[in-house]
């Protein structure tokens, strides 16, 4: 093998530099060049009006000084264009084109989705996971995950201080569509009194009442961590909640936003309760050590592998052991519905409440 590719897909998330780092300096060490695609397979599709606007070749001087740098600086788009099967053939042919012999995506489901395309072409592939959310159990851990946990945890520590200064509670909004996972850790480790999470079922009614004795117990400050897809698991009437006070008239129950669950939560428990979402604050600063390591780790090891003739598959980790399986049971995992439980259950013993 003389030549591969790297790409980032999807989110970014802290570590996907220090991945392709090591990609890179992993392949010149065997005597392999690597080709950066820029805007994830939009790059593949080489749709720009000059090439180098989709992609360029990586010299070790091009990814220095990277390992400390979030975000990608392949940057990184969603390709709507890839899901048809015309461009995923172009594609090969853009690969084959270049002299390319393998290719590594780094990103989340939607990343080995559009890999597991090419692998059914025949071209290959390996993917890295690269996703704050956690999401793929294949893997204990996602490169991101780390750092966007810590990030979460220095915010609200901060929040937590502001609460206890004006006796009141805080809904947190914190990242997770589909899954709990950094909502379920963040709770965990900065000792919050309530959690929210798409996995498991919850009502109004009941997160009010444990606000309300929490705050009759003596709890100067309430932490309720609430995950951006947990309203799917809701399971309360939310309109007849806002008939029956005024004050919640202007709630649309087909469109909830993190204020008006606060709103609601407030007004059910008689105790103040303020709203905050971190948003896309997660995604963004310097890596972790710990996501710096895993990042590099997992470069090496898929290079490792292509190099091997071991191809068509996702690299993850179990403990302190690197990975591989097949890319479609990679694809398509979420967090242990088991596992969200226990954990929650843990939270709240933690709590006290």
């Amino acid at each position: 093998m003389k030549r591969i590719g790297v790409l980032t897909s999807g989110g970014d998330a802290p570590g996907m530099n220090a991945a392709i780092r090591a990609v890179v300096r992993t392949g010149l060490s065997r005597n392999i060049s690597t080709i950066g695609f820029r805007r994830g397979y939009n790059g593949l599709l080489m749709q720009s009006a000059s090439n180098q606007e989709d992609f360029l070749v990586l010299t070790s001087r091009e990814v220095s000084g990277t390992v400390h740098r979030g975000g990608t600086f392949l940057m990184t788009a969603r390709c709507l264009a890839f899901l048809e099967k015309e461009n995923q053939i172009k594609a090969v042919n853009n690969l084959n084109s270049l002299g390319i012999e393998g290719l590594v995506c780094i990103g989340g489901d939607g990343t080995y989705h559009g890999a597991a395309s090419l692998k059914e072409l025949g071209f290959p592939v390996i993917g890295i996971p690269g996703t704050i959310d956690n999401d793929m159990s294949y893997t204990d851990y996602s490169i991101g995950f780390d750092t966007a946990l810590d990030t979460a945890i220095e915010n609200i520590d901060r929040i937590r201080d502001t609460c206890g200064s004006h006796e009141r509670g805080s809904l947190v909004t914190v990242m997770g569509r589909n899954c709990g996972e950094i909502a379920l850790s963040t709770a965990l480790a900065c000792g919050a009194e309530v959690v929210m999470v798409p996995e498991i079922p919850w009502s109004l009614e009941e997160t009010a009442e444990r606000v309300k004795w929490a705050a009759m117990n003596g709890k100067s400050s309430l932490i309720m961590i609430f995950a951006e897809g947990a309203v799917n698991s809701l399971t309360s009437d939310v309109a007849a909640i806002c008939a029956g006070d005024e004050r919640l008239q202007g709630i649309n129950p087909a469109h909830l936003s993190s204020s008006s669950i606060a709103q609601m939560i407030e007004i059910l428990s008689g105790h103040e309760v303020r709203a905050t979402v971190l948003g896309y604050t997660q995604r963004g600063g310097n890596p972790s050590a710990k996501d710096r390591i895993l990042a590099g780790r997992m470069g090496n090891y898929a290079v490792q592998l292509l190099a091997e003739g071991i191809h068509g598959v996702a690299v993850g980790v179990h403990g302190e052991e690197l990975i591989h399986v097949p890319i479609e049971e990679a694809m398509n995992s979420r967090i242990d519905p088991q596992k969200a439980r226990d954990m929650k259950d843990l939270i709240e013993t933690m709590a006290g409440v």
